[in-house]
This record gives C-alpha cells, structure tokens and sequence, in this order.
C-alpha cells in the first residue's frame, strides 16, 4: 500500500551552506536513488522575515512531497536525517519533519500560518507541537531550523501555500515556450494570467528559464503577466529557489 509523505527541511542556512532549496533537491534525489520514494515534487514556503528571527536571505522552508510505503515514515525519517547531518555546514541550525501528508491537522496547518506573520519562540512552539504525530529533528546550536520544518510539512498539506522548486520537466524547459508545450511536458497544471484567467494553448511565454509554479487548490499554477508584447513568469527570480 502507498501512501503520500512529507518530508520538509529548513537549513537555516548561513553564508557558506548551499541552501535550503538546494539541499532539499539533493535529499530527494538521494531518497529516489535509495528507492525509498518516487516522482518527488518540492515546494519552498515563505515564512516571516523579521530581525528576531535568524536567517540568511529569505526565511524559507521546503517541502518534499512523494508517495512511499504506508510503513515507511521510519525509514524515510532516518535516511533523511542522516543525509542532512552528512551535508550540514558548520554554524547552520538544519531541521527536519518527517509526516503522512493525510494526517496533518487544521491545528498544526495554524500554527504554521502564524509563523508566516509572527516571531514564534521556540521553546514555545515545541510546547504546541508536542501533541501532533510528527518525525521530528534539528542539529546545530540552537536547533532553530525545526520551526521551519513543521511548518514546511503544514503549509504543504494545505494544498495552497509555497511555489514548486521541482516538479516534473520545469527545469527541463527555457526560452519561449507555447502554453500547450509546458502543460504537456511538464507537471504544471495550469498557466493563469494576473486575473487568474488561463491562456490559450497557443498563448507563447518568454519562460526566462523560470518556470516555477505556485501551489494553488491543490495544482501547480504558473503565472504570468504582460511585459510589453510578452508573456512572462510573474514570479521574480531569488536566489534560494536553489
């Protein structure tokens, strides 16, 4: 029997370390190679920048999301763990969560959004997540890179939250591309403009290398706006996509 899992890191990054979206893609290659999940996808989750929270660039957290083994969140757990201590950098405070992406509770899916617009301690926030069914670990000095996780993990079982740094073919595709082109190579499942309104399937899009979907209602939305005679991704470019 398969099930969907969860399995979200914040590397809470400093100058040196690779990168929280960046590190989640070499997790999930190493997770596909050990044949432990498939067709992964990965999302990255704004939480809230604020000069009491630490952090790099941008305060963000990813998501792996795959189908694995029903019995599998242990093994998952361990695997991920000890790839994420192989590749911690010195001074980085890495956290990782580990959970069925059908047992997430509306009470945890909260708690995350709150850390989207407010400073949550962390002693506090390990105080409101105890009771939930949760694989849960952080390394470092202060271990702060486990409040990023959970709610990596929550913010990905809404169904609508974060943009997708991996998803089948988006990297694969660049330069101009016709809209029926990206929705039949790649996982993307619908191209929107500003109002929401879908393109034509022979609509062109100036992709910029930069097709990165947001996860709305449960799809992968590409948006795009006009810049002059151009479609373009809507979405600007940061440097922690990874």
């Amino acid at each position: 029997m398969k099930t969907g899992w969860l399995i979200a890191i914040d590397d809470t990054d400093n100058e040196e370390s690779i990168g929280t979206g960046r590190l989640a893609r070499m997790l999930a290659a190493h997770l596909v190679e050990q044949g432990e999940v498939a067709s992964p996808s990965i999302t990255r989750h704004q939480l809230l920048v604020h000069p009491d929270i630490p952090y790099t660039s941008h305060n963000s957290s990813a998501c792996i999301a795959a189908p694995g083994a029903a019995d599998a969140g242990d093994a998952l757990f361990e695997s991920a763990r000890d790839f994420l201590r192989a590749h911690r950098h010195e001074g980085a405070n890495p956290g990782l969560c580990v959970a069925r992406a059908d047992a997430i509770p509306r009470a945890l899916q909260a708690l995350a959004r709150r850390a989207q617009s407010e400073v949550l301690a962390l002693a506090a926030f390990d105080v409101e997540v105890k009771p939930f069914d949760l694989r849960i670990t952080s390394d470092g000095p202060t271990g702060q890179g486990r409040i990023g996780a959970v709610c990596g993990v929550a913010l990905r079982s809404t169904g609508d939250d974060g943009r997708f740094i991996h998803l089948a073919g988006i990297r694969d595709l660049g330069g101009r591309c016709r809209v029926e082109r990206i929705l039949s190579e790649t996982g993307v499942d619908r191209i929107v403009d500003e109002a929401g309104a879908d393109l034509a399937p022979d609509a062109e899009i100036e992709t910029r290398n930069w097709i990165r979907p947001d996860l709305r209602d449960g799809l992968a939305v590409f948006r795009v706006r006009r810049e002059g005679a151009d479609w373009v991704p809507a979405t600007k470019r940061i440097k922690d996509d990874g």
